[in-house]
């Protein structure tokens, strides 16, 4: 990956230890200062670099704190495992938990640098923003113009998936967060079942869709059904994606995204107004899980590898989280609710940075340095096949160009690989520049989230909801300002 800066390193390494020499001859009672990682640095003699112009000789220990959800952390494991291997110096500590988000926020309270995670790959609970805008963050553009460590001479930019860098989310227009492994939310579908009846599996206008949910119900089949338990799921199907799909349909999609990352009408905007009204229509069709709102995530999803339901709003993460539960043969479908009115108009997809790393500003620098390159090893091909086989979506498009590469991967990442090269998908994930903590904005959500499963099944007017959600978010706006 450097060998070519090899020769000039190891220059720039006579250099200094010719300056070192003079300086000892100046000064035979000078001291050495303490290193700033986990073992003292050695004398320059017996320096030795690895071709990315890191040190050999000197340990170092990276705490990385990792968030455990639905698709575990096998391809973490390995991606430590391998790395180790490669640098035997480096020892990364990980702490894994579902609760990653909590225990961030505690330890950043804390204040203890040492205590603190070098890197992370879940948002803190609470404002990210005002962490970055702190310093607490160290910024990560640098990582998109570095070399691949197993593709030397390409960048990184140049081999993600398409529309993947444009869905990074930015903050003041610099990279905090670097995705090593993606996701895509949508539909999810018992494919045999669908290919049993015939059904249409890549609807492409809003009319198309209802028409298959309608066909769907005809047969005997509940359409839709998602964890009424944990009403935010309706998001990765029918939520805020659709939003700017719907504000690129009116022609508002500039003045519509700086809004919402300032959470401007967050519940009276027009394209809000039109989802639940769509989402009303459909509810009140019958075309959703009646029995929905007692529904956790793994019942939803069981629902549809039985056959009671077709489609389930999920995550991609979706074969590997049901890996128990489903019969040998069973095929996971994809496809995203199209809202528009024509094909040639784009379809906007939630998508997340499951591996989506963060770098704690206040570390040493070499810990910083091995952090990144911890991040990049990610990134290699090996270790994004190990991802895709486990239920993480790659984000190397060559991986994903490799039909022998790509015939390994899990059924759903595959649905989702080619319904995104057949259709024309925007990603989007959903960013803010602000964070809210008056008492009004949980008020705001609260109201909304424990009626998207009544308004879903058609049992609640969307439109009472979205007004009283309204009048309390635009109190905690006002609050904010003061």
């Amino acid at each position: 990956m450097f060998n070519g800066n090899m020769k000039r390193l190891m220059s720039t390494g006579a250099a200094v230890l010719s300056l070192t020499m003079l300086a000892a001859c100046s000064d035979n009672s000078a001291k050495s200062e303490p290193g700033t990682s986990s073992s003292n640095k050695p004398s320059a003699s017996e320096a030795e670099v690895y071709a990315n112009g890191l040190p050999k000789n000197e340990k170092v220990t990276l705490k990385y704190g990792f968030f455990q959800g639905g698709l575990g952390r096998e391809a973490a494991d390995y991606a430590i495992k391998t790395f180790q291997q490669k640098y035997p110096n480096v020892t990364i500590a990980i702490t894994a938990s579902p609760d990653m988000p909590n225990i961030l926020s505690t330890k950043i309270s804390a204040n203890n640098t040492n205590d603190m995670f070098d890197f992370f790959n879940r948002k803190p609970a609470g404002d990210i923003v005002a962490l970055a805008r702190s310093g607490k963050l160290e910024v990560l553009d640098d990582i998109w113009e570095r070399e691949l460590p197993d593709l030397p001479g390409k960048k990184v930019k140049e081999k993600l998936l398409d529309g993947m860098l444009d869905s990074i989310e930015l903050i003041d227009g610099k990279t905090y967060e670097v995705p090593t492994i993606s996701s895509f939310s949508g539909l999810f579908f018992n494919k045999q079942l669908f290919e049993k009846h015939g059904w249409n599996q890549n609807p492409k206008t809003w009319t198309e869709f209802v028409q298959l949910l309608e066909t769907i119900k005809q047969a005997g089949v509940t359409p839709i059904t998602f964890p009424g338990q944990y009403p935010t799921y309706y998001d990765n199907a029918f939520g805020h994606s659709k939003l700017y799909e719907l504000a690129e349909m009116n022609g508002n999609l500039d003045k519509f995204t700086k809004d919402h990352e300032n959470f401007i009408d967050e519940y009276s905007s027009p394209e809000m107004k039109k989802l639940f009204s769509r989402i009303a229509e459909l509810g009140k069709k019958g075309y959703f899980s009646e029995g929905l709102p007692a529904l956790n995530h793994t019942q939803s999803q069981m629902l549809v590898i039985q056959g009671e339901a077709a489609m389930v709003s999920t995550g991609s993460h979706v074969e590997n989280e049901m890996k128990e539960s489903t019969p040998k043969g069973f095929e996971w479908g994809y496809m995203a609710v199209p809202m528009v009115d024509s094909p040639s108009q784009r379809v906007w997809v939630k998508t997340g940075v499951t591996g989506g790393m963060f770098v704690w500003a206040d570390k040493p620098d070499l810990n910083k340095k091995w952090a990144k390159e911890f991040i990049l090893w990610n990134m290699t091909l090996e270790n994004q096949q190990f991802t895709a086989e486990t239920g993480g979506l790659p984000i190397r498009k060559d991986l994903v160009e490799d039909s022998a590469r790509l015939a390994k991967v899990q059924t759903s990442l595959k649905s989702v690989l080619n319904h995104v090269a057949e259709n024309n998908l925007r990603p989007v994930k959903v960013k803010r520049n602000i964070s809210l903590s008056d008492p009004s904005y949980k008020q705001a959500t609260k109201i909304f989230e424990e009626n998207i499963p009544k308004i879903f099944i058609g049992k609640q007017d969307p439109t009472p909801i979205l007004e009283q959600a309204d009048k309390l978010m635009k109190k905690a706006l006002e609050a904010q300002k003061k």
